[in-house]
């Protein structure tokens, strides 16, 4: 950690975030780095002492979960393993925009954290937060980030969407100063035409950041410009890849753009970090201190290398309890051996994308939108969308990059064909993929 680094994170923000903002970040973090080290069955006694806080929480003073207790005869002082909260059904995102204000603590409104959600499900979402989770949640982030090298403070680009509209005056003075800093340089990654992709170049060059924060797909597509450009002019940099999946092929360009320290993350805006790649690179250790995280399949545990639904309980949000909720994922537990890092937190194997990816043929089977992932990395292209439109035709969009093989493209398109019995999948070349409005580059989209 560099001095500057070191200092702003010890002499100005955690006083700031204690005093001011009373929030004890530093303390909880110091509590992370040291209970990451410790047995499972110890994480697993500290997830169950919060898990029946907040459950005893939500049955006394939030009326939708004391409602549900009462209708299903769930006791949370009851519970003694977090196998017991199996017995509550799932919380969905429908049932959150329709019992909104029946999840949040009355006495906790005026001061709860609200933010939202861009409907990347197509089901966009308003939530609260209390303070103590946020806490935990930048806590949870210092940590997970810090696996990747990443301290607060460093030389930081971030490689984001565009965000809400910009503020003026004051506001807008008050994000400057922040940003000089913490020595943050946010850049639009929305665009990825040729002009911006230079100007982004430039702006590393002229930088020389000491890590990049950034949407996966974004920076990836800027990863491949530059190795087709041979464009690449400055030292290896940390990579902290969020929002989206790195998928097949795109750890390769990212290194060679950039340097081996490539690390995946996966997070929701709802819960923040749920989990982090460590410097093993062997899966993605769970957030188990602040989130009890599940995969479900077909309404059970799913084992481990089995595929299910994430299923999330936010253990310090107080004011707008998460309990069991579907976040919209798909992702695969890793098994249960130790990491080679020494940590015992439980690992996610890989995040495979959401349930709104699934796709259909023409006599109405699934087909996991996640085929084209794995398919179409043989045909050393750039970029691809795939958009299943309602009337099931299939539309893919090809970014050809310069190791483009056309006969290998047609062998890998014979084969994705063949998965969709009777819709045809009609392939357009372009030279960019424009990104979503929340900035995210989806790679399966379809239409429902």
């Amino acid at each position: 950690m560099s001095t500057y680094a070191w200092a702003y994170e010890n002499l100005l923000f955690a006083p700031w975030q204690r005093i001011v903002r009373r929030r004890p970040i530093r303390d909880h973090l110091a509590l992370l780095d040291t209970t990451q080290w410790l047995p499972r069955e110890s994480i697993a006694r500290m997830q169950l002492a919060s898990l029946r806080e907040l459950l005893a929480h939500a049955g006394r003073n939030v009326p939708y979960w004391r409602e549900l207790f009462r209708s299903t005869g769930f006791d949370p002082l009851g519970v003694r393993s977090v196998d017991d909260l199996r017995a509550l059904p799932v919380l969905t995102r429908a049932i959150m925009q329709e019992r909104r204000d029946d999840l949040v603590d009355p006495a906790l409104r005026e001061t709860n954290i609200h933010k939202g959600t861009s409907g990347s499900t197509g089901v966009p979402l308003r939530f609260q937060y209390c303070n103590q989770s946020e806490a935990w949640r930048q806590a949870t982030r210092l940590r997970g980030w810090g696996w990747a090298g990443w301290r607060i403070g460093q030389r930081t680009v971030y490689y984001w969407g565009a965000g809400p509209a910009p503020v003026t005056g004051w506001s807008a003075r008050k994000i400057q100063l922040d940003r000089a800093l913490k020595r943050e340089v946010y850049v639009d990654a929305i665009h990825q035409d040729d002009a911006s992709l230079r100007s982004f170049a430039e702006t590393l060059t002229r930088f020389r950041p000491e890590a990049i924060v950034a949407y996966t797909q974004a920076l990836v597509g800027f990863a491949r410009w530059v190795n087709d450009q041979g464009a690449r002019d400055w030292p290896d940099v940390r990579i902290v890849c969020a929002a989206e999946s790195v998928l097949p092929g795109d750890r390769e360009a990212l290194v060679a753009a950039f340097g081996p320290h490539v690390f995946e993350t996966y997070g929701s805006r709802e819960t923040m970090l749920v989990a982090a790649e460590c410097e093993k690179h062997n899966g993605m250790h769970l957030s188990e201190e602040n989130l009890l995280v599940e995969i479900v399949r077909d309404g059970r545990a799913a084992k481990p290398g089995e595929s299910g639904d994430v299923v999330v309980t936010d253990l310090h949000n107080f004011g707008m309890p998460f309990i069991r909720y579907a976040n919209g994922d798909v992702a695969t537990l890793a098994d249960d051996g130790p990491c080679p890092c020494g940590r015992s937190l439980r690992r996610i194997a890989r995040v495979e994308g959401r349930i709104a990816d699934t796709m259909r043929d023409a006599k109405g089977g699934t087909v996991p939108g996640m085929l084209f992932v794995t398919v179409l990395q043989e045909a050393r292209m750039n970029a691809f969308q795939a958009t299943q439109l309602k009337s099931g035709v299939v539309d893919l969009k090809v970014v050809r990059g310069r190791e483009w093989d056309e006969a290998r493209f047609q062998s890998t398109m014979r084969r994705a064909e063949a998965y969709f019995k009777g819709f045809p999948i009609r392939v357009t070349y372009c030279d960019e993929i424009p990104a979503g409005p929340s900035g995210k580059r989806q790679p399966i989209v379809v239409e429902r």
